[in-house]
Formats: structure tokens, sequence, C-alpha cells
């Protein structure tokens, strides 16, 4: 019986999730119903205000204030809190990697090239490196280098790239052995505090076999993830994935642990679909990273999560689970080895199918903002009441959502317009 009332339960929710039966069968244990609907979206929160620039392909946050706003012509902007916008540089590729940090701003040029512009001196022109790019590859900004993927004999490696003063040029002097995800973000990271200072976390291993899904655009995932020094790019840690696992991401998110461990925040994938996992330093094995701890899976093969807002020091983890078929959001919490799922919405989304990009949503302060699952609106969720309200009144298609180092976020609508929401 009480295995019959599960399944009807199951179909119920299904359905509902598509707006078929009773709303609230599709979300128990609290949730709020139908996100997307007009009720729950009808009361208006913040403001909107417009930015006097069209064409952008990107958006991105600044490393103090404001925006970095990327034309479809390659131009760069530096968009302010107060409205204000200012063009910076040209010849920047119009999509795809952008990273900043320590004075800099780094990006592919429109040629496939290092692009790197000097936040200190406003007025010089960006300069460049030799070697290409990887076009799907992530950047990484250190003190004195930018980590960034290449293509070497085949495959794909982290290279270091340092300034040459006398050429002006960013010259490769290291790269990593092993090879990594064509299109993985390499991110700085300290795991064990015991190599003096952060260092390289990135998705490697590369199969095209085990698990063919093509979520994020191709079938390629990683099988294991690896902590680089960050000079040499040796190992110092790395995690294998044994089959048919793969890790169904590009990026490693930094979350502290419960026990007071950094660790790094990615979805695993299997016959039992995407589930959550956090991997973190082996407390007794020191060229070990581990599965700290893990979500529930979602149950299905070929069934997807995108995380939607990760803190590092933020107790919380919230992520939608199937972005693409009826989008149910979800907070995280840990509790020892477990990462606690509670559902608390549907009919919300933050990736599109085949798609790269994973920073759709925003968090600013205590508002989570999501596009709903038709992307016709923004919603604005309170994650200390549950509640859900409209962050665009005028019902502008969503393309992006990038927060700033203020209290406020960067919208960029499907018409290449940015606007500025403010609760």
């Amino acid at each position: 019986m009480g295995s019959r009332r599960q399944l009807l339960r199951s179909i119920s929710s299904a359905l509902a999730l598509f707006g078929i039966g009773p709303a609230r069968a599709a979300t128990p244990d609290g949730a709020v119903p139908g996100v997307a609907n007009r009720q729950a979206l009808g009361k208006v929160i913040g403001t909107l205000r417009d930015i006097p620039l069209r064409g952008v392909q990107r958006v991105d946050a600044a490393e103090k204030d404001g925006w970095w706003a990327r034309e479809g012509t390659g131009r760069l902007w530096h968009v302010t809190s107060n409205g204000g916008a200012q063009r910076v540089a040209d010849g920047l590729a119009p999509t795809g990697a952008l990273a900043t940090g320590h004075g800099r701003v780094a990006g592919r040029g429109i040629d496939g090239r290092l692009w790197v512009h000097d936040t200190t001196r406003p007025t010089a022109p960006p300069t460049r490196s030799e070697v290409t790019l990887a076009p799907q590859g992530g950047l990484c900004v250190l003190p004195l280098a930018i980590i960034a993927v290449v293509e070497q004999a085949g495959s794909h490696v982290l290279a270091r790239f340092e300034a040459d003063p006398r050429r002006g040029l960013w010259q490769v002097v290291a790269r990593s052995r092993d090879p990594v995800l064509p299109d993985a973000v390499p991110v700085a990271v300290d795991l064990d505090g015991r190599h003096g200072s952060a260092h390289i976390a990135v998705l490697a291993g590369p199969d095209a076999k085990r698990y063919p899904h093509a979520v994020l655009g191709d079938d390629i995932e990683a099988t294991r993830v690896l902590w680089l020094e960050r000079h040499s790019l040796l190992p110092l840690r790395s995690l294998h994935l044994d089959g048919p696992a793969v890790f169904e991401d590009r990026l490693l998110r930094p979350w502290a642990l419960p026990d007071g461990r950094n660790g790094l925040v990615t979805m695993q994938s299997g016959p039992l679909g995407a589930q959550l996992v956090v991997v973190a330093a082996s407390p007794n094995e020191t060229s070990r990273l581990e599965i700290a701890a893990a979500g529930p899976a979602i149950g299905t093969r070929n069934r997807w999560l995108s995380p939607a807002s990760v803190a590092p020091e933020d107790g919380e983890i919230w992520a939608v689970h199937t972005p693409h078929i009826g989008g149910v959001l979800h907070r995280y919490r840990a509790e020892g080895s477990a990462l606690v799922a509670e559902r608390t919405a549907t009919g919300l989304t933050n990736h599109r199918l085949g798609a790269r990009d994973l920073d759709i949503s925003a968090r600013v302060g205590p508002w989570l903002l999501l596009p709903t699952q038709d992307w016709r609106r923004a919603g604005a969720l309170d994650t200390r009441t549950g509640s859900f309200l409209d962050a665009t009144p005028d019902g502008a298609p969503i393309l992006q959502y990038v927060a700033s180092a203020k209290r406020d976020s960067a919208i960029l609508l499907t018409e290449s317009r940015v606007a500025i929401w403010s609760p």
C-alpha cells in the first residue's frame, strides 16, 4: 500500500510540474508551488534601471564595483552601480571566459590569444600572448600569473602564463602533465593549509564515452579532480572516479564544510542521474582528495541539477534540479557526510540545455534571482522566508544575472540590453 501511495504521489508531482492537476501535490515538504504563475509573481520587489548600452553579449562581475559588459564587436565596457558605462578596450571575444583579480581583467581575444587589461593603467592597451587558448576553457587570475586551458598534442592541459615585460607578452612557463576538460574552469583554493597558499583545482580526466548526455554542450565529462601546485602545475592531491560515474560539470565551487575543511562543490552523475557532492582533502592521505559529503541522486539517468548559489562561508547551497524539465529549486544543508535537500519551489531554471554558461542566477544579500522556466520573468526568492516575488516588472525575457560586490545585480535581457536590479 505504501509503495502504491508513493507511486501515485510521484505521478501527481510530475503532472503538477507541467501545470496538470493540483499544484500542491507537486511540492510537498513546504515547497512553494508553481512559482512561474501570475499569482506567485504578482508583487514586484526592487527597482530596475536601464543602462545605455545595446548589443551586449555577456556580463561579468568586476573585481571591486560594478560589471564588465562585452559587446558583440569585442568592445569591453565598465558598468558601475550608479548606472554609468565607460568604454575600456577592444579586441575581446564577446562570449566565453572572463576572469578578474589582482588589478587585471583576463579573457580570450577575438584572435584566440590571451587578452589582459591592467585596471591600474586604464589607458594602456591590452597585453597579449603568442599561444592561443582553448575556445571554451576558463581562466584564473593569480597575483603574478594567469592560469588558462590550452591545447597540446590533441588534448587540453592547464598553462601558467607570466608577463614578459621585455617583449610585452604573456609567456607560458609551465603546463600540467595531466589532461583537463577542454572547457574546464580552474579555481584557486587552499584545500589543506599545508602548502602555504591557494593552489589550482580543476576538473580533469576527460572521457567522451562514459556518460553521453551533452547537457553542457558535448559528451566529454570529467573523471578526476586535480589540485595542482600553482607554479609548476604538478599534482598535490587528486581524486579519480571509477566508472560509470563522471563529474558532469565545468567548474568547482569553493565551500566551507561544517568540519572546517575547504571543499569544492560539483555534480557527480551516473546511472541514477546527478547528485550534489563536495570534494575535499583527505585527512588521512596527504596526496588524496575525497568526496566528503553527498546529496541524494535525482534517481533517473540523464537527469541533471545546476547549483544556483554556492557562497564559500554560507552554510546552505541552493540548486535547481532538472532545470530544463520543471525546474525544482532545492536548499541543501550539510549533516555529517550527507547533504540534506529540501524542495522549496518549482517552475524555475538557471541553465539552457547544451549551454556552457553556469552563471545565470545571482545572490544579492538574502535574495536569490532566477529566471522562470519559460525565461520570461525573474523570480526573487527571499531565502529568509521562502517567499517569491517578481524582479522584472516589464516582463522582459532574461539571459543572465550577475551580482556585483555591492547589494545589486546586473540583468542581461534578451534584446542585448543591460539593467541593474537593486532590492
